[in-house]
C-alpha cells in the first residue's frame, strides 16, 4: 500500500510540473488585428457612369466648381441616377443627408443628359438669404432599350431649387485637384449647406417649366415626347466631372 501511495504522489508531481512548464512557456495570443476603417464603394456610381452621363452648362461667367452650383449638380445627378438604377449605393456621398429616401422604379435610360443653368439669383425665403437656381435638363439624347428598337420616353425635366448656408453639417471641403475629374465626387458636397425644391413659379408669374421650354439650349419642342431612335445614344464623357480630392501623404 506504500508503495502504491509514493508512485501515484510522483504522477501527480509530474502532472503538476509539466502543466507549469507549458503555461509558462507559452507565447501569449496576439492581440486582434484593428479593423480596417471602412472604405466607400463607387461600384455602382462607377458602373452606371458607363450607362448614363451628365454634362453642364452655366451662364458666361459662372464657374460649374463654385461650391453653390456643385451642391445643385450632386443633387441632381444623383436624384437622376437613385431614379434611373433604384440603388441607394449610387447616389453621391451625403445625398441623404439633404434628401429623404422614396421609393423608386428603375428606368433604365441610357445616353447623355444636357443640363443647364438658365436662372442663379441671391433671394430671401422665410427672411433668411438664400440662393435660387433653376436647371433645365435635356433628355432628348436618351434613351431605353427594347426588344426591337431604342425608344425616347422623355424631352426634358425642370427642377428649382434653394440652397441656404446652415451650421448643421460645417464645411470641411477637402483639397482638390481640379486637373484629374471623375464622373462623380468622392466628398460630400453637402456639407454647410441646404438644399430643397422651390416654388414653380417666378413672382412675375412665369413657371419654371415655360421657362425651360422656351430657353433651353438645344431643345426640340417640336419632337414627339416618345420617338424611336435611329441608333443608341452617345454615353458622352461627364462635363465638367467632379475634382478628385488630394491625397495626404503625410
Amino acid at each position: 500500500m506504500r508503495q502504491s501511495t509514493t508512485r501515484k504522489n510522483i504522477i501527480v508531481f509530474v502532472t503538476a510540473a509539466l502543466t507549469f512548464t507549458t503555461a509558462a512557456c507559452t507565447t501569449p495570443a496576439p492581440a486582434p488585428t484593428p479593423p480596417e476603417p471602412e472604405q466607400v464603394s463607387f461600384a455602382a456610381l462607377d458602373a452606371d457612369a458607363k450607362l448614363l452621363s451628365h454634362r453642364w452648362t452655366a451662364p458666361d461667367g459662372v464657374s460649374l466648381d463654385l461650391r453653390i452650383l456643385q451642391a445643385v449638380r450632386s443633387y441632381i445627378e444623383s436624384e437622376r441616377t437613385y431614379s434611373h438604377t433604384s440603388d441607394r449605393a449610387s447616389v453621391h456621398p451625403g445625398f441623404w443627408d439633404v434628401q429623404s429616401p422614396w421609393e423608386a422604379t428603375p428606368i433604365p435610360e441610357y445616353g447623355t443628359v444636357y443640363h443647364h443653368i438658365l436662372l442663379i439669383e441671391p433671394s430671401l425665403h422665410i427672411g433668411e438669404p438664400v440662393t435660387e437656381v433653376l436647371v433645365c435638363s435635356n433628355y432628348m439624347h436618351t434613351a431605353i432599350s427594347t426588344k426591337h428598337a431604342w425608344i425616347r420616353i422623355r424631352r426634358w425635366l425642370y427642377t428649382p431649387l434653394r440652397i441656404r448656408l446652415t451650421t448643421a453639417r460645417p464645411a470641411t471641403t477637402p483639397a482638390l485637384d481640379y486637373e484629374h475629374r471623375l464622373p462623380y465626387p468622392t466628398w460630400n458636397v453637402f456639407e454647410g449647406l441646404e438644399i430643397e425644391r422651390a416654388d414653380s413659379y417666378r413672382d412675375n408669374g412665369r413657371s419654371m417649366w415655360t421657362i425651360c421650354d422656351e430657353n433651353m439650349p438645344g431643345y426640340n419642342p417640336e419632337a414627339p415626347q416618345e420617338e424611336e431612335l435611329p441608333a443608341a445614344p452617345v454615353v458622352e464623357p461627364f462635363y465638367p466631372g467632379w475634382p478628385t480630392v488630394v491625397e495626404d501623404d503625410e
